[in-house]
């Protein structure tokens, strides 16, 4: 089932959206923000459709720097009317463009003509290093190293936690929240299987430096990655422009 990340801050939008597109077999998850999209990446999407007149940073900033690190399919949405806002989306990287009111089913043509152009490879590629305590996440290639260029051999779902985590530092994730990126739905009070997946990433992760306590449980939040992240080259690193 192919993944779409809607980021809308109508909720009357996206409600109507995400049930039209599950109810046509994608599985939708919403962001009322760039800055709530930034924390769940796009690692477990196949495509993104995005507002401009976002609150906070503008769909346009979202875009251009999504578009930095990933050629994951862009679909932007505006109730701006006019070609202005048209050419700068489509130039800043995203592949198409639909104007409000839309028509669902125009949505849904362009949605599967993206998809079809795009195999799932290019869809998830998202490019560049991070470090963080000597540690190397390689999200071009989807590995993490340990000190020394040690592979710590890492599952999807594993790698994928690893990454949302990152990508939301400082801030904690939720269980809800990675059991809607990671299995697509909400989980049970008595469901472990986001719990066992973070303790086996740990496990792997202290296997090799029992020193490296880097995601901590942050109580009645979920889970946080807690180590300063920079670039392979030393330089601080605004996660944003990594999505």
């Amino acid at each position: 089932m192919q993944r779409i990340h809607i980021i809308e801050d109508d909720p009357e939008i996206s409600s109507l959206l995400s049930s039209y597109l599950d109810a046509r077999n994608f599985q939708c998850v919403v962001s009322e923000s760039a800055e709530v999209a930034y924390r769940r990446g796009n690692v477990l999407f196949d495509l993104l459709i995005v507002d401009l007149m976002l609150p906070g940073e503008s769909g346009l900033d979202f875009c251009k720097k999504v578009r930095a690190t990933s050629r994951i399919p862009i679909i932007i949405l505006s109730a701006v009317k006019g070609d202005t806002e048209r050419i700068i989306g489509l130039e800043l990287g995203a592949d198409d463009y639909m104007e409000k009111p839309f028509n669902p089913r125009e949505l849904l043509a362009r949605i599967n003509a993206l998809l079809r152009r795009t195999g799932p490879g290019e869809r998830s590629a998202t490019t560049g290093k991070l470090t963080f305590d000597g540690w190397l996440l390689d999200l071009t290639n989807e590995q993490l190293h340990a000190p020394g260029n040690l592979l710590v051999p890492l599952s999807t779902r594993e790698y994928a936690v690893l990454s949302i985590l990152v990508h939301a530092s400082p801030n904690p994730v939720s269980r809800d929240e990675l059991a809607q990126l990671l299995i697509g739905h909400d989980i049970e009070p008595g469901d472990r299987r986001i719990d066992i997946l973070v303790s086996r990433l740990r496990k792997k992760i202290t296997d090799v430096d029992s020193r490296a306590q880097f995601i901590r449980t942050v109580r009645n939040q979920g889970y946080k990655f807690c180590s300063e992240i920079e670039t392979s080259s030393g330089a601080s690193r605004d996660l944003k422009s990594n999505l």
